[in-house]
Order: structure tokens, then sequence, then C-alpha cells
């Protein structure tokens, strides 16, 4: 049955809406005092209103930040650190369970589209367009027909089209670029304003005629895949569904089994004649612990029939607490402890690939971007030093390092704080997963060293770790082509002779 629109309730107080207003007054006129007056006025507010409120507060702060701080001179680093701040709160709120209520609908689904939008533009310009797409995707997924997510969408795919080296990659990338630029300018949506229809009219035309009509407004033609062997395409299928290849073509907005494989590589490298293939190496082991998470985690999500027979007859005590054991949770667990280590492995690559000179022993993801840390006879200067801001792959594993282990006002990311939090006890200390249908046994009165996660829980956090490490391997091999281009372009008058490396063909891997 219908709802009457007598029956939809607003959940955003009006005092929310009032600030705003003010905001939105005060930014379009440039009024850059009252901008920073308001936004004042707004945080000292923030704690006596409702959650909804706090999430529409939340955002209108993230939204105009970086006036306010251009304006206060801070720099961009710290003004980026306040807009994801804000936009995150105001998302972790407004996605809460209540929120997505039929009568909130009207109200809250344009309230995200916005969000996730403006969410997105400050992930790009932090250099996270992955997960930049993953916030368009969730507007146009409310909205299909929301002209600024469309937009900005088509400009993070043609950046992309510019950092994949592939060739074949590239192109895809600018048809799904100039598709939706197009769709954008064309959209009748009152939200997408002139200006921006401007700026994605600006984009399109980089494009020279001869490749707008000879490939970018012709239909697209994909490869098509299929599998006789149900159990792996289910598997495939579900992988791409959930953007989980190593395969950048598996962000597109299209789902396509041809997308369905892990075919990031290292891109084409200057060595020395003498030189080891070490780099090869660590990215191989890199992308195979990778790949055998993911497959974990799937087996994890397949709920059996009958209990698994290495679990037959091991003797264990059961609990008021009901705590869940067997093969398919420590599955999980495994997962999940496997990708959260994959970081330091990052580390490690990256410090020998740029020649950081920092002790291994001191490798972590965290201390790759110092200039030196300790005092005493534990400082340590290193040779080189990482600069993000003059790769924009390196970048977004700086932006996610900073969120692992950076306090952005009074916490990091907080989904981020709980993984780091569950990793710790898994690896050091205790953890047990439960079902979540007792909650009042899990609050220490049964066990007080456990640190308790729900099934749930611990599902929802390995999926989201997995869509960064994925990320994060995604640009390693994207930061190594930026450098390899700089080191070709010094050498541009030397010869460089091919040293082709053979393929590990897949019936070795036994």
């Amino acid at each position: 049955m219908q709802m009457s629109q007598k029956e939809y309730i607003n959940p955003f107080s009006q005092v929310s809406e009032i600030y705003a207003q003010k905001l939105d007054d005060a930014s379009m006129s440039g009024d850059i005092v009252l901008l920073e007056q308001l936004v004042c006025e707004i945080e000292r507010t923030l704690p006596d209103v409702d959650a909804a409120s706090q999430a529409r507060l939340y955002y209108s702060i993230g939204t105009v930040y970086s006036d306010v701080a251009q304006a206060k001179s801070l720099s961009h680093e710290k003004s980026i650190r306040k807009q994801l701040y804000a936009f995150r709160k105001s998302v972790g709120i407004i996605e809460d369970e209540e929120y997505s209520k039929e009568e909130y609908g009207p109200y809250v689904n344009p309230f995200k589209c916005l969000l996730y939008t403006n969410y997105g533009n400050t992930l790009c310009s932090c250099g996270r367009n992955i997960e930049a797409i993953a916030q368009y995707k969730k507007a146009i997924n409310i909205y299909p027909l929301f002209g600024m997510a469309i937009g900005n969408l088509g400009r993070v795919y043609q950046d992309y089209g510019v950092m994949d080296y592939d060739d074949g990659h590239q192109d895809y990338f600018h048809y799904f670029a100039y598709s939706l630029l197009k769709k954008a300018v064309e959209c009748k949506d009152p939200n997408t304003h002139k200006a921006a229809k401007d700026c994605f009219l600006r984009a399109m035309a980089v494009y020279i005629p001869q490749y707008v009509e000879g490939f970018l407004q012709k239909d697209l033609e994909i490869p098509q895949f299929s599998y006789e062997n149900c159990e792996e395409k289910m598997y495939r299928e579900w992988a791409v569904e959930n953007n989980l290849f190593l395969n950048t073509l598996n962000d597109l907005p299209v789902v396509e089994l041809c997308f369905a494989t892990d075919v990031l590589q290292l891109p084409d490298m200057i060595v020395s004649i003498d030189a080891k293939p070490i780099f090869h190496g660590m990215f191989n082991q890199i992308k195979q612990e990778y790949v055998y998470a993911r497959y974990q985690y799937y087996l994890s999500l397949q709920f059996r029939e009958e209990v698994h027979y290495a679990d037959k007859e091991t003797h264990l005590i059961n609990f008021a607490d009901f705590p869940q054991y067997g093969i398919r949770i420590e599955q999980l667990k495994s997962a999940f402890k496997t990708l959260y280590g994959l970081f330091d492995k990052i580390a490690y690559f990256l410090n020998s690939y740029f020649e950081l000179g920092i002790h291994e022993r001191d490798v972590s993801f965290n201390h790759i971007w110092l200039t030196g840390f300790g005092a005493g006879k534990n400082h340590y200067e290193y040779k080189n030093v990482l600069n993000h801001k003059e790769n924009f792959a390196l970048a977004s594993l700086y932006w996610i390092s900073r969120d692992f282990y950076d306090k952005f006002e009074d916490s990091p990311n907080p989904r981020l704080k709980r993984i780091s939090d569950v990793r710790n006890a898994l690896e050091h200390k205790y953890v047990k997963v439960t079902n979540g249908w007792f909650p009042a046994r899990v609050n220490g009165e049964i066990d007080d060293l456990a640190l308790y996660v729900t099934e749930d829980e611990l599902s929802a956090l390995t999926l989201e770790l997995m869509h960064i490490v994925r990320e994060a391997i995604i640009c390693v091999s994207l930061c190594v082509h930026v450098e390899e281009q700089k080191n070709r372009d010094q050498l541009q008058n030397k010869l460089i002779m091919p040293m082709p490396l053979m393929e590990y063909d897949d019936e070795w891997k036994l």
C-alpha cells in the first residue's frame, strides 16, 4: 500500500534547515566572515540537536569548509581532514537503519544524494578516486538521474583513463566518461546547476572529434565470458558485483564477467642489467595473499548444511554468551587478518622501491610517510622521503594511512578505528564472535578478557577492509607507473633494452 503524502516525516529539525540555508546564502554571496561565524555556531549547536539534524549540520560544515579554510589560510591538508571528518560523521548517522524507513524517504534520499556526491568530491581532491567512485555510485543508485553525481563520476572515470597505463583499459574509461558527462550536461535535474554543466562540457571538449565519432559515440562491444563450472561462476559473479577484482575495469558502472580477473600487474620498469626482479616478486605475493583472503571471505559466507569434518570431535566448552566456533568462522577471521597484514607488506614494497632507507624491522604503513621518528639512539633519518603531493597514486595511499593512524577531530575514520581495534584483538588478544542474539551477555559479565564482535559486524568490516586494500594495491601499481614515466623521461636519449618476464601458468598453481 502506498503511503499518503501526510504520512511522510521530515527527520531534520527546523534549526538544522535554517542553518543550512544561511550557509548556502553566505557561500553564494562569498561572505567568508559570516561563513566562519556560522560554522562556529553550528559546532556549538551540534550536541543539542537530534541525530538526523546532526547529520544535516555535519554535511553543511563539510560543504563550506574549503571556503572557510581558504579564508583562514589553513593548509589544504587541514581543510581536507575537516571535510572528511564532517562528511563521515554525517554518513555514519544517516546510514543508520532508522533512516532507511519509507516514511523518511522523500527527505532522506535527496539528502543522501547530495552527501555522497560532495563526500566523493572531497575524496577526489585528496587522490582517493576509487573510493569516490563508490560514493557517486551510491548517489546514482538512489536517484539514477542525479546529474551532479553522474557528471562527477564521468570526470573521475576520465581521470582514471589518464592514470591507467593499459591502452585497452583507457578506452573503456574514456567511453564511460564521455557517456556520463554527456548525460549530465543534458539532464533536466534542477540540482545540476549551470556552472557544473559548463565544467562537464569542458571535460567533454578534451576529446578530439575523430575519437568521439569513431569510438566514444558508438555502441561499446564488451566481450562476453561464461564459465562451465557453476561454483566458479558463482564465485566470480559475487566478486565482480562487489568490485573485488584486482582489475581497474571492475570499477566501471557495468558488471561483466570479462572484468572478473585479477589482471593488475606492475608497469614496465627501467632497471640495471644486473637487477633482480624483486619488485615483481613482492607484488606477486601481495596479489596472491589478497586473492586468498578474498576467497576465504567468500567461503565464510557459504553456510554449510552439515558440520565440516575438520570440526568434528573437537572438544570445546560451551558458555552462556554463546560464542561461535568452527572452520567457517576461522575463515572469516583469517581473511580479516590476512587483509590487514597487507598494509605493512605494501609499506615494505614502497620502502624498497623508493629507497627510503628504513630498517626493515621499523617498516610499517604508518612510518613510511615520516621523515624520521624516535629519539636518541632510536632516531632514524630516512634516505628519501615519500612525497604524496608529487604522485597522485601515492596520495591515495597516504590518505588511507592517515585514516588508520591520525585523529580527525575526536577520532579518525570511526569505521577504520573499529577495524584497527578488532585486528589488534585478533592478532594479540582474544576475540569472541557471536550471532548477536544475546547482546546483554557480552558486556564483560561472563568474559571480561574477550573483545566481542558479531559475525555480521565482522563480515561487514572484512568486506570494507577488502575494498580499502584493493584500492591500495591498485594505487601501488599506478604510483610505480608515475615514477617509471619520470625515469623514462630522464633517459629518453639512452638505449633501453626490453627484458620480458615469463608469465606464471595457471597449471602450475596446484
